[in-house]
């Protein structure tokens, strides 16, 4: 993966914990938590087409993705509420955002790995 395909710039965190290793270190598990267990929410409730419970999990995801400009995530999770608002919207639309998420989580587990 080259620098310019990455999701995560760690100037940017190091930039914003004052380059102290320890904190960037605290920020990127905890960081890694939230992307996990957003993750398996966003699978399990957009599938179950429960838009209730895909808000919540936005919720708490979305401010941090803000912040990192993690604008893949954010444009995701909105088409997935688009989809559910959709009488149309066939499971196999549902599945393809679960993979498309789920690719760029998994991209951003990697990244927070490496820094």
């Amino acid at each position: 993966m080259t620098e310019g395909n990455k999701l995560i710039k760690k100037e940017m965190i190091s930039e914003l914990l004052y380059g102290e290793e320890k904190y960037i270190k605290e920020f990127t598990d905890a960081t890694k938590d939230s992307y996990s267990d957003f993750i398996e929410r966003y699978r399990k409730h957009l599938l179950n087409k429960d838009m209730e419970n895909l808000r919540k999990a936005g919720h708490k995801i979305k401010p941090v993705s803000q912040m990192l400009n993690l604008d893949v995530i954010v444009e995701e999770y909105e088409r997935a509420k688009e989809l559910l608002r959709d009488d149309s919207t066939s499971e196999k639309q549902l599945e393809e955002s679960v993979q498309r998420m789920e690719g760029h989580v998994n991209q951003i587990m990697e990244e927070l790995e490496q820094i």
